[in-house]
C-alpha cells in the first residue's frame, strides 16, 4: 500500500510542484519521485525504461500502484550517463527494463512529457572498472579463480580468464601457482557489485627478491649433460629439483676444493654449488662453481 504525497513550494515568483510516491510499508520495493520546477527543470527517480528508440531516445514510465506517467527521455551528445556506483557510461549501455534517474529540462510541447536529459543514472548498470589489492585466502586452479581478502569489499572472488597472465616478479604464473597468504599488489578488471566478483584483466603478485640472492646449495646429483663445460646438472635439493647451469669458466672441484673433471662426478653423489635462482624460473640456477662431496 502506498500514500501519494503532493508538495507545493514557492520558489522566487514561481511554483515548484513535486509528486512523491511514498511507501507505507517498510517492505515496499521502491519509491518513485517526479519533480518539475516552474522554470521547466525536471528530475525523476526510479523511472522504468519501457522501450528504446536507437541508442539515445527512451520511452519510460513513472509508476504508481494504479497509474503511471509516460515520459519520453531524449539524450544528446552532452548527456552524462553514469552507472549505479558512479562510473561514466553511455546511452548504449542503458537497457529496456532498467531503472533510471533522470535530470533535464522540459521540451516544448502539449500533452506529453518530453525531457531533454542532462544526466541519466542507471541503477542496473552494476559492473564497472575496479582495482583491488589484498591477500589470497584460497585459490582454485580448476575454476581459474581465487578469493581475495581486501579492504574495499571484504572478500572478493577474482576470476582470471585463460587469456590473462598473473605476473609475479619477472615470471608469468597461473592460478594454480597461487597459495593462501600470497600478497596481491594489484588486480584490475570489471567488478560486478551484484555478485562481488571481479573478472581480472591484470594481476600482479608480490615476489620476495631475497630468494634470488646467490648462496650455497647442496643436494643429490641426478644427471649431468656432459663431461666438459659449459654443462647442465640436475640436482635434487631437499624437495626441489633444480636445473643448474655451469658456465665455461666455472671451477669443478673435489670435496677438498682441488680441481677435477665432471667425468668423475657420479649420479647419486652429493654436490655443493654456489649460485642464484633465476628470476624468470624458480627451478633454474646459474652457478659459478661446483664441488663433489663424495671424493
Amino acid at each position: 500500500m502506498y500514500t501519494l504525497k503532493l508538495q507545493q513550494k514557492i520558489i522566487g515568483l514561481g511554483v515548484f510542484m513535486s509528486v512523491v510516491l511514498l511507501p507505507v510499508s517498510a517492505f515496499a520495493d521502491q519509491t518513485s519521485e517526479l519533480h518539475i520546477a516552474a522554470n521547466g527543470i525536471f528530475s525523476a527517480k526510479n523511472m522504468v525504461v519501457m522501450q528504446k528508440s536507437g541508442t539515445s531516445n527512451f520511452f519510460t514510465r513513472v509508476n504508481w500502484p494504479k497509474s503511471f506517467v509516460r515520459v519520453t527521455v531524449l539524450a544528446h551528445k552532452d548527456t552524462v550517463v553514469v552507472k549505479e556506483h558512479g562510473e561514466l557510461s553511455s546511452t548504449g549501455d542503458v537497457r529496456e527494463g532498467d531503472t533510471v534517474d533522470v535530470e533535464g529540462t522540459l521540451s516544448p510541447g502539449d500533452g506529453t512529457l518530453v525531457i531533454n536529459a542532462t544526466r541519466i543514472t542507471d541503477h542496473l548498470l552494476l559492473q564497472q572498472s575496479q582495482t583491488l589489492s589484498g591477500m589470497v585466502s584460497s585459490a582454485d586452479g580448476g575454476a581459474g579463480s581465487f578469493m581475495l581478502a581486501n579492504k574495499t569489499f571484504g572478500t572478493t572472488t577474482i576470476m582470471v580468464p585463460g587469456s590473462v597472465t598473473i605476473q609475479k616478479g619477472a615470471r608469468s604464473i597461473g592460478v594454480r601457482d597461487l597459495s593462501a597468504g600470497d600478497q596481491i599488489l594489484t588486480t584490475s578488471g570489471v567488478y560486478d557489485y551484484s555478485t562481488n566478483t571481479l573478472t581480472a584483466t591484470a594481476v600482479s603478485v608480490y615476489q620476495d627478491q631475497s630468494i634470488f640472492v646467490g648462496r650455497n646449495f647442496e643436494g643429490v646429483l641426478k644427471s649431468v649433460s656432459g663431461t666438459t663445460l659449459p654443462a647442465t646438472l640436475t640436482v635434487a635439493v631437499a624437495s626441489t629439483t633444480y636445473t643448474v647451469y655451469l658456465p665455461a669458466n666455472a671451477p669443478v672441484m673435489k670435496a677438498n676444493r682441488a680441481a677435477t673433471s665432471l667425468a668423475r662426478y657420479q649420479i647419486g653423489d652429493t654436490v655443493r654449488f654456489f649460485g642464484a635462482i633465476r628470476k624468470t624460473n624458480l627451478g633454474e640456477i646459474d652457478a659459478i662453481l661446483v664441488r663433489d662431496m663424495a671424493f
